[in-house]
């Protein structure tokens, strides 16, 4: 055999070799770096008064399926979606994908990562749960909320605990998140920080000055809305 035959023959075997590894594993990605595609299936969830244990309308979910970056730490997010309770308290996500992402997946429990705000209540922060055997490559990604009843508590303290409460959620939790990133979903972050910068009025002086939470709110509306700091 010469040596580009042999060669070609190396070639052939590492080849399927890999492709027999990556359909053992599920995807390619989960053997060689490159790549992988990543897709949701819908969920719902209904959120509730901590109290009253009646529906809630009009909270704000904001669901960030956040993947890792260099040195393996999370990072930005592969998607964002959003939405809104109706009048029965229900919350409905739809699927998405195939969508390529980077080699090295998505974060367990952060696929998705959701926050929750309603003027007047607390907020909340919702890790997805564990479906094992989860892996960061996984494929479809899979809301261990979907069915599931959220109470949130009405929210009783001071102006600055509220802007603490706020401070939580404004900007989803995705993070650190590159300017282009947080551009590719505008629409979402913008609907959020919205809602937060509707609580103005209710914010002590010391937070509307230079610098403080009311400062860097502006900012980044501003950003969303023109697309440039």
């Amino acid at each position: 055999m010469t040596v580009r035959g042999r060669f070609a023959a190396i070639a052939v075997i590492a080849s399927s070799l890999v492709w027999s590894m990556a359909t053992h594993a599920g995807q390619p990605c989960e053997v060689v770096p490159m790549p992988c595609t990543f897709e949701a299936v819908p969920f719902r969830f209904t959120v509730v008064d901590a109290e009253t244990r009646r529906p809630l309308a009009d909270v704000h979910a904001l669901a960030e399926w956040q993947v890792h970056g260099p040195g393996g730490g999370l990072n930005g997010p592969l998607m964002v979606l959003d939405a809104m309770s109706d009048s029965d308290g229900v919350v409905k996500f739809p699927g998405w994908g195939p969508i390529e992402g980077p080699w090295d997946g998505i974060g367990i429990g952060r696929d998705p990562v959701i926050t929750l705000f309603k003027s007047g209540y607390k907020t909340d922060f919702l890790n997805n749960g564990y479906r094992g055997p989860a892996r960061e490559q996984e494929r479809v990604r899979r809301a261990t909320h979907d069915g599931r009843t959220y109470p949130l508590e009405r929210f009783v303290g001071t102006p600055r605990e509220w802007v603490g409460e706020l401070e939580k959620v404004w900007g989803g939790v995705a993070a650190p998140r590159s300017s282009e990133r947080t551009l590719r979903f505008r629409a979402q972050y913008l609907r959020r920080m919205e809602l937060v910068a509707a609580e103005r009025d209710k914010f002590p002086p010391e937070e509307l000055r230079p610098g403080k939470f009311a400062w860097h709110l502006d900012r980044e509306l501003r950003f969303l809305r023109e697309g440039h700091r």
